[in-house]
């Protein structure tokens, strides 16, 4: 006897209201008659429940998104079948629900991924206000590549310590061993012939380019209100070496 099968129906759609009419009745008509259906259903929409409350719209950093679901997707294909379908990585900006397929372990895998994001973006809307730890908010920069390709985020506090650097990025290439990226504070009048710029420190992306640091940096953001990234050379000589593979705006 053929293995039944739950239906393969956009569940996270349908949780979060985005289904045409036609759709939606499609589904409800499987959650009627599909007890694991709904035992599922019940599941991703407590959690949907739970972040809806939990806090207001918030800009999830960048590549935090990417990364969650690039992990959910590879903890899925490991409970495939062969008649399985995959569950594709979410494009552009906002949370998304994976579709049902075909096990409750899939499902709670999911929920615990939907769930870490969910205090992901939480943690973050706490940590963004001007009042919310750690240090005083002073500046939020977007640092871009020359062609536009590339982005990073970048958060600066000021603390009893001096200042705390908030640095995300996704896709910065890796580089040969013994060489590293570098996080500068930009001045004026800064120029290869003439840099004036601080570093706030070092660092290497993981195997998948992205970045998650944090830095401490005795600088002063209406000094040195522009932030740029360099690639640098594991040689000892602490000048920057240009161009800027990433850099923000004034």
């Amino acid at each position: 006897m053929a293995e039944h099968r739950p239906p393969d129906v956009d569940l996270g759609g349908y949780l979060l209201g985005k289904l045409e009419p036609g759709e939606r009745a499609r589904v409800e008509q499987h959650l009627a008659a599909n007890p694991e259906l709904r035992a599922a259903a019940a599941e991703l929409g407590a959690v949907v429940d739970l972040m809806e409350r939990a806090a207001p719209a918030h800009v999830v950093p960048v590549g935090l998104e990417a990364r969650t679901f690039r992990a959910l997707e590879r903890a899925i294909g490991e409970e495939e079948t062969d008649r399985g379908a995959r569950v594709p990585a979410p494009r552009g900006r906002g949370i998304r629900l994976p579709r049902f397929n075909v096990s409750l372990r899939r499902t709670a895998i999911a929920v615990a991924a939907i769930a870490a994001l969910g205090a992901a973006v939480l943690a973050g809307s706490l940590l963004d206000g001007e009042e919310g730890p750690p240090g005083t908010f002073e500046l939020r920069a977007s640092l871009t590549a020359p062609d536009g390709k590339r982005q990073a985020n970048a958060v600066v506090r000021e603390t009893g310590i001096g200042r705390v650097v908030n640095f995300d990025s996704q896709d910065l290439p890796i580089l040969p061993k013994g060489e590293y990226y570098a996080l500068w504070f930009v001045g004026p009048g800064d120029s290869p012939a003439s840099p004036n710029r601080i570093s706030a420190g070092t660092f290497h992306p993981d195997p998948e380019g992205g970045s998650e640091v944090t830095f401490a940096a005795a600088v002063d953001p209406e000094k040195y209100p522009v932030l740029a990234v360099t690639e640098e050379r594991g040689d000892g000589d602490p000048a920057p070496t240009f161009p800027d593979v990433l850099r923000s705006a004034r």
